[in-house]
């Protein structure tokens, strides 16, 4: 059997290979020659592989049923090391390509942050503030990445790429978009190219200029071709018909501050903007045009009241 050593340097050298870092000499010279043809099989099914989390229970369930199953037909016989070997190797490389496959990188900013990552596909996302997303080792292979708050994306042309939410998700090939996804809310902008929007209630296709608002089930879409890139990226968060709470969400994560307000101001639309450049500046622009008032306590805490 491999020792531990052995199993992560087969690992380095299949992520090597997949990315095109080593080529089928060099791998066929550090691997056996049963694990180079299970590896080239692999890489054929790659592109369409769907992971699910493996359910550990009834894998090892599985496995113990077949040993047992095995031991009553033949019970004059043990399972010879070649097998225990074959079950190891399979389990290894199971779980290696779980491991380089699924989400298992996280990239998050801070409050009050922004944060940039180029994936190894050279897709660029940009975080808004207090933002996390996470996404697969072999990202190149598997497209597709989980994403909490707002993100801006412009995606490499290649194969579908996917953003899944908690509120939907957004399906591509290569363009520039931004999503926002928070408790009820969900809000896509499309700034280049064409995207696929899903929800539990709808699915829509974005093109250039159009957005796309759901908030407790209810669609909103509309057209506005004025800003190439979302206004965010230069420190100003802006919004059109936006419930109060997601606005308040978004000043929070900007500026790291509690904000109470009444529950009959929740829903209440809100059109404008405010800087993250000074708090009391973006408190008045939020404020005033609505005729709210605020107030601090002496704990740091933002009320905002009728």
């Amino acid at each position: 059997m491999k020792n531990t050593s052995e199993n992560k340097a087969n690992e380095t050298f299949l992520s090597d290979w997949m990315s095109g870092k080593i080529t089928d000499e060099q791998l066929k010279a550090l691997v056996t020659e049963s694990d180079f043809n299970a590896y080239r099989k692999l890489k054929f099914s790659l592109q369409s592989v769907a992971l699910s989390e493996p359910d550990m229970s009834k894998n090892f369930a599985s496995i113990q049923q077949k040993i047992s199953n095995k031991k009553q037909r033949k019970k004059s016989k043990v399972l010879s090391l070649y097998t225990y070997a074959a079950i190891a190797a399979s389990l290894l490389l199971f779980f290696g390509l779980y491991h380089l496959l699924s989400f298992s990188n996280t990239f998050e900013s801070d409050y009050g942050k922004t944060a940039t990552l180029v994936l190894s596909d050279h897709s660029q996302v940009t975080l808004n503030a207090h933002s996390k997303m996470s996404y697969p080792t072999l990202f190149e292979y598997r497209r597709n990445l989980k994403l909490e708050g707002e993100a801006y994306f412009k995606v490499a042309k290649g194969s579908t790429f996917t953003v899944e939410t908690s509120q939907g998700k957004v399906q591509v090939l290569g363009t520039q978009f931004n999503v926002i996804a928070h408790q009820d809310y969900f809000e896509v902008h499309c700034f280049e190219g064409k995207v696929k929007v899903t929800t539990p209630i709808t699915s829509q296709i974005l093109t250039h200029g159009k957005s796309m608002q759901v908030f407790k089930g209810k669609i909103e879409i509309w057209e506005d071709e004025a800003y190439q890139k979302p206004t965010w990226i230069n420190a100003e968060s802006s919004f059109r018909n936006t419930p109060l709470q997601v606005v308040i969400a978004q000043f929070q994560n900007q500026y790291q501050s509690k904000v109470v307000f009444q529950e009959s101001l929740t829903d209440v639309r809100f059109t404008g903007s405010f800087t993250h450049q000074n708090i009391e500046t973006a408190l008045q622009s939020i404020c005033l045009p609505m005729h709210l008032h605020y107030t601090k306590t002496t704990s740091g805490t933002i009320r905002i009241s009728e």
